[in-house]
C-alpha cells in the first residue's frame, strides 16, 4: 500500500506538500504531541515504507500546535506493558 492511500492515523497525519515530499505532523496537542508506544510503532512503520518508495525524495516532521513534540509519553508506555513486566520492574 502506497503512503499516499493510508488511512488516517489517530496521532499524526500524512501530507504531501510536493509530489516528492512526505510531510508527517504529530496531532496530539492535548499532550504536547508526547508519543506513544503505538504511535511509535505506526511513525516507524510509515518510515520503512518512506525508505521504500522511490517517488520520495524528502521526509518531514513536524508537531501541530505550541510544541513540536515532549518525548515519549511515559503514561501511556507504563498503561501498554503488561503488568507482570512492571511488577518485575519494581522489584
Amino acid at each position: 500500500m502506497s503512503l499516499r492511500d493510508r488511512p488516517r492515523y489517530q496521532h499524526f497525519r500524512l501530507s504531501f506538500p510536493h509530489e516528492r515530499i512526505l510531510q508527517v505532523t504529530l496531532d496530539r496537542q492535548e499532550k504536547l504531541n508526547c508519543i506513544d508506544k503505538s504511535t511509535s510503532k505506526q511513525i516507524a512503520d510509515v518510515w520503512s515504507a518512506f525508505d521504500e518508495d522511490e517517488t520520495l525524495w524528502v521526509g518531514i516532521i513536524t508537531g501541530a500546535g505550541r510544541a513540536f513534540c515532549t518525548g515519549a509519553d511515559l503514561n501511556g508506555m507504563r498503561e501498554q506493558t503488561p503488568v507482570s513486566n512492571r511488577e518485575q520492574s519494581q522489584s
